[in-house]
């Protein structure tokens, strides 16, 4: 796994098992096809301290990287813990730009569900299962094993192309991530 902000810790020697004590998370795993990811997770509460968003928005939320390119060129499935509780997906494209001090928070746009269902608020030390998937043009979002968000992806997001990986933001999350491994280069476009 690349950690591409903040700090992992290991909770196996075999490197499949991490925890998350701080604000901001992000990484990915260089060798996956970006398609499909599976994060088992517990979630154990808010970080201390607490950071907003690049937007001054405060979030709490644990989420799936697909096709991430780069800090600028990627798309999300988000599980919302706070303010509201659900899932969210979006998707950041600024072509010209690949560090994340270079596009700031621009390039964001959230992605329309097809079928949504509502999702109750994290309890504190109880494990989830999140998995999204792309298929065509359509992502579908599972939240413990259940479909619970599906949309079409439009051409935009569609042309991005990179690994899978994860995010999180003011959650403290103990964590496995699964994802396929790729049979040549990650991109798929």
């Amino acid at each position: 796994m690349n950690v591409t902000e903040g700090q992992l810790v290991a909770l196996a020697e075999d490197g499949t098992r991490f925890a998350i004590d701080g604000p901001r998370q992000r990484a990915v795993v260089p060798e996956s096809t970006g398609d499909e990811a599976e994060l088992r997770f517990t979630w154990l509460g808010v970080t201390d301290p607490v950071v907003p968003l690049a937007s001054g928005q405060q979030r709490e939320q644990v989420g799936l990287k697909l096709r991430a390119r780069d800090g600028c060129n990627v798309i999300y499935a988000m599980w919302r813990i706070a303010p509201s509780a659900g899932i969210v997906v979006n998707y950041k494209r600024n072509p010209d730009d690949h560090e994340s001090a270079e596009c700031g928070n621009t390039g964001y746009t959230t992605v329309r569900p097809r079928f949504m269902e509502p999702l109750d608020r994290l309890v504190p030390g109880e494990p989830h299962v999140l998995r999204a998937r792309i298929d065509a043009d359509v992502l579908t979002v599972y939240a413990d094993g259940q479909r619970v968000w599906e949309g079409v992806l439009p051409a935009d997001a569609l042309t991005l192309e990179g690994p899978a990986g994860m995010r999180t933001d003011n959650a403290r999350v103990r964590f496995e991530l699964r994802v396929p491994q790729a049979a040549g280069p990650t991109s798929r476009r």
